[in-house]
């Protein structure tokens, strides 16, 4: 009887190590899927940052050229005579509103189509 019950014992030790060997591997597989889920989410992530940064970029270079051509614009119309400090202080605001006037269309836009695109392809 000692005999059989010791088997019996034995034979349950064996099962309990069977089953945490399977829970331990299951908890080792979730826990290599969530590190990888986490990985896809960040690449995601700067997939979209980097989406929105090169559309900035192009917008920004477009509106520089726009702003440019609308302070040059200011510039030959402003003619060459002698400006008082009041003037040229009006003057040079002019140019800053001209600029910023031409340089935020064409940024917004891009913006718009980044966010269009990474909605897009979400």
């Amino acid at each position: 009887m000692a005999n059989g019950l010791g088997g019996l014992l034995a034979t349950g030790q064996k099962t309990k190590e069977q089953a945490k060997a399977g829970l331990l591997g299951a908890a080792r597989l979730e826990a290599q899927q969530d590190i990888a889920q986490k990985n896809l989410d960040m690449q995601k992530e700067a997939g979209q940052q980097q989406l929105l940064g090169t559309a900035v970029g192009i917008g920004g270079a477009i509106g520089a050229k726009a702003a440019q051509s609308a302070v040059a614009k200011l510039t030959a119309t402003a003619g060459t005579g002698a400006v008082s400090t009041a003037a040229g202080t009006a003057t040079l605001g002019a140019k800053a509103a001209a600029a910023a006037g031409a340089l935020a269309p064409p940024v917004l836009i891009a913006l718009a189509a980044a966010t269009l695109l990474n909605k897009l392809f979400d």
